[in-house]
């Protein structure tokens, strides 16, 4: 009976397969997250974190519910709207570098890594598993800084804009799935790669226009910034909430991604794939 079960399991194959460990890759992350009260704590807390020390210097800095300066360099006036929407994705950004890039890290930290890897299942899911949960969990975040951003400080939302916000978003997740099993690769050579995490999130932060528009920033950064899918996404996430179907940029940023997501996805899936058969070759996979 054990023997037939193992041979079933060796033989599944397929997209139906690789999606099913990558639910129960995320439900287990679930299941160690909300294990500990704290966790949960912060889950509720972090988005606002980020939000609320940029809400107090608009305020303290702008008199009045609009900004001239900001409506000519992004067409939004509602200096209120501008930051809780780019803000409420920092916590989602954060989340799937430190979380998904960091994951296979977890698991050399528990023992479990080797025997991940022996299961007859992509090496790609590993990560694609973890940022499935990142997702959910970051995703929820946004969820409510913006539920409470709509209720308590007057944010508004064209409810026509959301699902076209939804698509250019999970088009920005896919472009940084690239930058995630880069730093996954990194994880696996060099154990302790939070430095890399740390340089590379806040670097992609720092580009973005999550609370600022990039005209503020120096030619050459906004140059960089242009090469980001973050960027993009941020925007057109932005402009479709505020502006709805109509809202400007959007084509554009529709194939800029398009564009990005290819050459990030294939530079990161190749680097991911050869440094797995490097260290595996070296035999220092689950190596402290």
């Amino acid at each position: 009976m054990e023997n037939a079960l193992y041979e079933r399991a060796i033989e599944r194959r397929g997209l139906r397969s690789e999606l099913s460990a990558a639910w129960a890759i995320s439900i287990r992350i679930w299941k160690v997250e909300l294990s500990y009260p704290l966790s949960v704590l912060w889950f509720i807390v972090m988005p606002f974190i980020f939000f609320i020390p940029a809400l107090l210097a608009g305020t303290a800095v702008i008199s009045g519910p609009s900004s001239v300066p900001l409506e000519s360099m992004t067409g939004i006036d509602d200096w209120v709207t501008y930051i809780a929407i780019g803000s409420a994705l920092n916590g989602l950004i954060l989340s799937m570098f430190w979380g998904t890039g960091m994951s296979l890290r977890r698991d050399q930290n528990v023992g479990t890594l080797e025997t991940l890897f022996t299961t007859p299942v992509s090496r790609y899911t590993f990560v694609w598993g973890s940022a499935l949960h990142n997702l959910q969990h970051g995703g929820l975040g946004v969820l409510l800084q913006l539920i409470v951003s709509v209720l308590l400080l007057g944010v508004t939302i064209n409810a026509w804009g959301i699902l076209p916000a939804l698509v250019f978003l999970a088009l920005g997740i896919i472009g940084f799935q690239g930058i995630v099993f880069a730093i996954a690769s990194v994880v696996l050579v060099a154990k302790q790669g939070w430095m890399i995490v740390e340089i590379l999130g806040s670097t992609f932060v720092l580009l973005a226009p999550l609370t600022y528009p990039i005209a503020v920033l120096p030619v050459v950064l906004q140059t960089i910034s242009m090469g980001s899918p973050l960027t993009w996404a941020t925007d057109a996430f932005r402009n479709s909430l505020v502006f709805g179907l109509g809202a400007p940029g959007l084509i554009q940023a529709l194939f800029a991604l398009l564009v990005l997501n290819v050459i990030y996805l294939s530079i990161g899936a190749v680097l991911f794939r050869r440094t797995e058969r490097w260290v595996r070759g070296r035999g220092v996979l689950a190596q402290f």
